[in-house]
């Protein structure tokens, strides 16, 4: 094996000694930034907190919005079913075919976002969800509901994908798990939080109102999108910057091996350096980014919509497939796949059977009341983030210090033990305490310790892909959500048939154990995922430069 092939996500990111002649952070000088910044100006590594917080804000406020808008009918699935004869079970396989398309859909918006920018995408994407939401409010049929979803679906799926790349795009690798943690609440945060309240328009003014109210969001979600979000695509050039190993370390390297790569690899599976090796002799150099020219962009200039793409990137019919060949090629995407499919399934059930257990016999509760049990499920979000988003960070820091400096994308998946307990013990109070008729706050305690998990799914994967195969990520992002999406329909197409067949009990049994099959997997890549990133290293590379792929 050729070991002077860098393994893509292996990175220094501590340098305690000072002896590596590149960027480090402010605040944190032994911190090496991953990527390295340019000098220019417009480079959103390179803004300032505040402007950089204004589009992250923006980007977030658009995940809790758009979660809203697609998850506010939940409460009222009876009387929706009262007042247009659209079963329940036919508005769960409504909002599967929903979930579905947010994934799918995904081949088509984030292939734009990345070749012509995030800011036309998220405005534009707003508008057209803005129009579902409206038509949503006058369906009467089982035919017109399913294409309403199938279309929401479609223009939502930004959601999945987008906002990952924005945080990626406006910050390094050794923060980038806290601003994922807070992707992660937004995005699951409107879900919850929107039912609480549309349970009580739904209970007083009728579930139309649930519609016309979130029009009017999205219109203003709109307008906000297209003021207050600056465009975050940059096209970085990477083969000014590369640390390269010495006898003793690892310093600066050749223009020539940055076209392949930023990222280190170990000298050998019995060496203990962790260094990465070099082709050339050549010395080391003071880090010194290219001295850029760009002006930065006048206020008017940033409200532009259109004219980012950069002529180096391809566009092919090629391109729009690349997710699938991701999947394919590179265990690790298929796992991130497989974690956030996971917990959008468990997501689905639960939401499927929160109307059909707090609505019926012994709780009896009216949608309003069943609105408020996703208050558990936000406080159990919240715990998730900050477990999987801040600790996640401080975790992959004080390991990396442990490994002699060097990161490896696997150090996070730790977290995955917290999940091994937690997803269990929350189905059985749900689900199987629900059979047997526990009190009501057994019932929501266990419901709040599911979604515990939700977020830490989304933000382990996410960060996984980020931190392994930045150079795809976009695409990567895609042949994840394709996977998740795919699980989320089968799991909301089936949760009516499940519970009626199975029983509320051994529904949440059989969820239980495949909770557990999916986070001991995330156990196992602990230990097999860097051999695997080793084992494809060369084809990674080989695909990266065929490509001309970049993580911009």
């Amino acid at each position: 094996m050729n070991t002077d092939i860098p393994i893509p996500g292996t990175v220094q990111l501590i340098d305690t000694a000072g002896i590596l002649h590149v960027e480090h952070g402010a605040g944190h000088k032994e911190i090496v930034l991953v990527p390295q910044p340019t000098d220019d100006p417009n480079d959103p590594l390179r803004w300032g907190k505040s402007r950089k917080m204004t589009s992250l804000v923006t980007a977030l406020a658009w995940c809790f919005f758009i979660g809203a808008m697609i998850s506010g009918l939940s409460p009222a699935y009876i009387l929706i079913e009262e007042d247009t004869g659209i079963s329940v079970a036919d508005l769960s396989t409504g909002n599967g075919l929903m979930y579905l398309m947010m994934g799918w859909g995904t081949l088509l918006t984030q292939r734009f976002a990345l070749t012509y920018g995030r800011r036309l995408t998220l405005v534009g994407c707003a508008v057209l969800v803005t129009a579902m939401t409206i038509w949503t409010a006058f369906v009467k049929t089982r035919g017109e509901f399913f294409a309403n979803r199938f279309l929401l679906g479609t223009f939502t799926s930004p959601q999945e994908t987008l906002i990952e790349i924005v945080v990626g795009d406006l910050y390094f690798t050794h923060d980038r798990g806290f601003y994922l943690g807070l992707y992660a609440w937004s995005l699951f945060a409107g879900a919850f939080l929107c039912p609480v309240a549309s349970g009580y328009v739904a209970q007083e003014l009728g579930w139309q109102w649930i519609q016309y109210i979130l029009t009017i969001v999205g219109a203003t979600l709109a307008i906000g999108s297209y003021f207050f979000f600056e465009e975050t695509m940059f096209q970085r050039d990477h083969e000014k910057f590369l640390v390269h190993a010495q006898q003793t370390g690892i310093a600066t390297s050749t223009a020539a091996d940055m076209t392949k790569t930023p990222e280190m690899m170990a000298s050998s599976d019995s060496e203990k350096n962790y260094i990465t090796q070099e082709r050339s002799a050549s010395p080391v150099t003071e880090y010194s980014p290219p001295m850029s020219t760009s002006p930065t962009r006048t206020y008017t200039e940033k409200l532009k919509l259109w004219g980012y793409h950069n002529p180096s990137q391809k566009i092919s019919f090629q391109m729009i497939i690349m997710p699938f060949q991701l999947l394919l090629k590179f265990p690790g995407m298929f796992f991130s796949g497989l974690l956030v499919g996971g917990i959008l399934s468990w997501y689905n059930v639960v939401g499927g059977s929160q109307a059909l257990i707090f609505g019926n016999a012994p709780y009896n509760f009216s949608a309003n009341t069943i609105g408020l049990t996703y208050l558990a499920s936000l406080i159990g979000v919240s715990i998730g983030c900050v477990i999987s988003g801040h600790f996640s960070d401080k975790l992959a820091v004080f390991l990396s210090r442990r490994n002699h400096g060097i990161m490896e994308p696997e150090q996070r998946l730790w977290i995955c033990l917290v999940a091994l307990v937690l997803h269990p013990a929350g189905c059985l109070l749900y689900g199987v305490g629900a059979s047997y008729h526990i009190h009501w706050f057994g019932v929501v305690f266990g419901l709040g310790l599911i979604c515990v998990t939700l977020p830490m799914g989304s933000t382990l994967a996410y960060t996984y892909i980020m931190d392994s195969y930045r150079e795809m990520q976009g695409d990567g992002m895609v042949a994840a959500i394709l996977v998740r999406n795919t699980m989320g329909f089968a799991f909301g197409y089936a949760v009516v048939p499940m519970i009626n067949n199975l029983g509320v009990r051994y529904t949440f049994v059989v969820i239980a154990c495949l909770g557990e099959i999916v986070w001991s997997v995330g156990v196992v890549m602990i230990y097999v995922g860097k051999p695997l990133r080793l084992k494809t290293a060369q084809s990674y590379w080989d695909l990266v430069e065929k490509t001309g792929a970049h993580a911009h």
